[in-house]
């Protein structure tokens, strides 16, 4: 993503700025208002989708002559905006969800593409998380800390004692984790991150904490299926960036995480940069920090806000000061 010493010619056709979607759950909390500033339906919400094409979920195109359009029309009548690499799935490939976990969340695990596709129309997940902001002591689980056979997985459920068994990791700002399929993984309370994946929302609960909701109820955990995909062994990718941070040509790139699906990075800008889309694909920006301007248009990226270059886009020049997380679809 080097320039070429000249801005590209770019336009608003080019360019495409998304209003985020808003989950409530039995965990959420109040740092999408506090942090990002959002207007959320309830004061308590889970989960912002920032990026996202699911049903009953959908972002829609704010501004521009495509305002109030849900992305997944968007996609349908402009395949070349969003790359070659995304002709080759059969349904828009990301989703990227903001998560605010103000109590714990279940402990959990998505299975891999061949083992969803055997059970549902759904892909597995492989995730990326990107600790936003956390309290002091926050933790996430993240596998196992030592390999156990599956009988023993299945007792340790049974009898309570499945959290002494896993990994735990105390968190703090900036933080990564990749999160392969097949990981038992689980956000603690009092975090809030950003979650970069397939699209898809298969996932089966191994551990609620004993929970219930205001009727008194149990949520349902999926054990068998559990069994069926989780990796009863340490996990084979440590927390942390797959690249470490780097200046180039001014600003600051560390390359999050990559996986056959996606590949993310962290931007830090600290007056200009420019920014490329591959001709394979568009380039999903979310920033996380500060304000950047598009230079050449009447376009700012704030933070909170999720916006998408088309694929092709050659030294798009941004200024300003900002952090953001660009992904793009491999």
């Amino acid at each position: 993503m080097e320039p070429n010493g000249n801005a590209t010619n770019i336009t608003e056709n080019n360019v495409m700025r998304l209003k985020p979607v808003f989950k409530d759950l039995i965990w959420g909390g109040t740092k999408l208002r506090s942090y990002f500033n959002y207007e959320t339906p309830e004061e308590n919400t889970a989960e912002a989708l920032v990026l996202s094409c699911r049903e009953n979920a959908e972002c829609t195109v704010s501004g521009g002559e495509m305002d109030g359009i849900p992305l997944s029309l968007v996609y349908a009548a402009k395949p070349e905006f969003f790359g070659s690499n995304c002709a080759k799935y059969d349904r828009f490939p990301l989703l990227i969800k903001l998560i605010d976990a103000m109590d714990d969340i279940s402990v959990q695990v998505h299975p891999d593409d061949e083992y969803a596709a055997s059970v549902s129309d759904e892909w597995g997940k492989a995730q990326l998380w990107y600790v936003i902001d956390c309290e002091p002591g926050a933790y996430l689980i993240c596998g196992f800390n030592d390999e156990i056979n599956i009988e023993d997985f299945r007792r340790r459920i049974e009898d309570d004692t499945l959290i002494s068994t896993v990994n735990t990791y105390e968190v703090r700002k900036g933080d990564t984790f990749y999160i392969e399929p097949g990981t038992l993984h689980a956000v603690g309370k009092d975090i809030l991150l950003a979650e970069i994946g397939q699209n898809s929302e298969l996932s089966y609960r191994v551990y609620d904490y004993c929970r219930v909701d205001e009727n008194g109820e149990s949520r349902p955990l999926n054990i068998q299926q559990a069994l069926d995909v989780t990796i009863t062994a340490p996990p084979t990718v440590q927390p942390g960036p797959m690249v470490p941070r780097a200046e180039i040509d001014g600003h600051f790139e560390t390359l999050l995480g990559r996986s056959e699906y996606f590949a993310s990075s962290l931007w830090e800008v600290e007056n200009s940069a420019f920014i490329s889309a591959p001709d394979e694909s568009f380039v999903s920006i979310f920033m996380l920090e500060g304000t950047l301007k598009i230079e050449g248009l009447d376009v700012s990226a704030r933070k909170g806000e999720s916006i998408l270059i088309a694929a092709g886009s050659k030294d798009v020049a941004l200024t300003g000061i900002g952090k953001f997380i660009a992904t793009v679809v491999e």
